[in-house]
């Protein structure tokens, strides 16, 4: 989950919801231990606000942002990525003739996403990503730099370089659409679809 101009009062909002929700948490546990004369062990400290908002804020991170409750309130806008992506993609190195076989391994919250691409000869992964909702069709595009590296046995003409990619999700076909630009380097362009693989 990015912060942007799409959902930055939704989150704030959210943020200081759950500050205000650990706040009675810790409000009631104490009035519930002084009620029944209970002491806790010197060595047990009682549960403060900081800690109740970490451990709620870590089950939204981690399961609860994929609930449509979230997106509805604007407060998230990603689609749930996770997972493993099949397909093709084209590249402008042969003026988009060949295609080449693709994998994309995504490991998502909701703070935090990484991409790993796998190639015929070289393997990638994302240096930075981000979420941007379209205000034309509200499509939801997935944008990432990403660092790339050939494999050892590749041909001599692959070499390190560094590019990006914008990709935009189908959720009736559950895939990912797109184009990448290989940096100024290589100055290569093309094209990436891939599929959802179910588990």
């Amino acid at each position: 989950m990015k912060i942007n101009s799409n959902n930055y009062k939704q989150f704030t909002c959210f943020v200081l919801i759950l500050i205000a929700l650990s706040s009675v948490c810790v409000y009631f546990f104490n009035t519930y231990l002084q009620s029944h004369n209970i002491q806790m062990p010197f060595y047990i400290e009682a549960p403060s606000i900081s800690f109740i908002y970490g451990l709620l804020f870590f089950f939204f991170d981690r399961y609860l942002w994929k609930l449509n409750f979230f997106k509805k309130l604007n407060i998230i806008i990603d689609e749930d990525l996770n997972g493993e992506w099949v397909g093709k993609s084209k590249s402008s190195f042969d003026e988009l003739q060949t295609e080449i076989d693709v994998k994309l391994i995504i490991k998502q919250t909701a703070t935090k996403i990484t991409i790993q691409g796998k190639f015929n000869n070289s393997k990638s992964i994302s240096l930075n990503a981000n979420f941007e909702k379209s205000e034309v069709d509200d499509s939801v595009a997935l944008f990432y730099f990403y660092r790339n590296e050939p494999n050892y046995d590749a041909v001599k003409t692959m070499a390190v370089h560094e590019g990006s990619v914008k990709l935009i999700y189908n959720k009736e076909e559950n895939s990912l659409e797109g184009y990448y630009y290989s940096g100024r380097d290589r100055n290569n362009h093309g094209t990436i679809k891939v599929y959802r693989q179910q588990t």
